[in-house]
């Protein structure tokens, strides 16, 4: 996936594929998707809930930037932004990203480009050092999180990402 390339490899042969993609998956909390619902019992049991979700590996799961739980809709639920505004502010960011001086996506930058870019503040470096050791971060997680706390840096103008944009990013890592 990082390296936007297919690999299919099978006994005789191998095959590889360009390829540039944003990869969008679900996957219910449990076999029978009830263990987050207010409404309705989940029967699973710990064991079941356990082998679901060890179906995809860590190395797999280290290659999402953000993860999700979605919760149940309300039908009092209603957006925060009309999509109107979330155009102007998405091409705002980008105009914003253009005149750093950035040529690619948040998504797309690689380790020199997260050195440039990805500008800590001092409290946000000690946050990051305490979240690597704390949860024992991999390299590809490191720069995943400096990526997107990029990201949420630049929603709010900010050129040094700060301790809560870390924080942020740090919430949508995999639980």
């Amino acid at each position: 996936m990082q390296d936007n390339k297919i690999r299919i490899s099978r006994v005789n042969s191998k095959v590889e594929y360009p390829s540039d993609f944003l990869f969008i998956g679900a996957m219910n909390p449990c076999p029978c998707g009830n263990l987050l619902n207010e409404k309705l019992e989940c029967r699973c049991s710990d064991l079941e809930i356990q082998r679901y979700k060890n179906r995809l590996s860590d190395p797999f799961l280290d290659r999402i930037d953000l993860t999700v739980v979605m919760q149940s809709a309300n039908p009092d639920d209603r957006a925060s932004f009309s999509s109107k505004e979330f155009h102007k502010k998405v091409v705002e960011v980008h105009i914003f990203t253009k005149n750093r001086g950035q040529n690619s996506f948040n998504a797309k930058l690689n380790d020199s480009e997260i050195e440039k870019f990805c500008l800590l503040s001092d409290e946000a470096k000690a946050t990051l050092e305490m979240a690597i050791s704390r949860f024992a971060l991999s390299f590809r997680s490191i720069k995943k999180v400096q990526k997107v706390a990029r990201t949420i840096a630049d929603l709010e103008s900010s050129e040094i990402i700060q301790k809560d944009h870390l924080l942020e990013a740090l919430s949508y890592r995999r639980r």
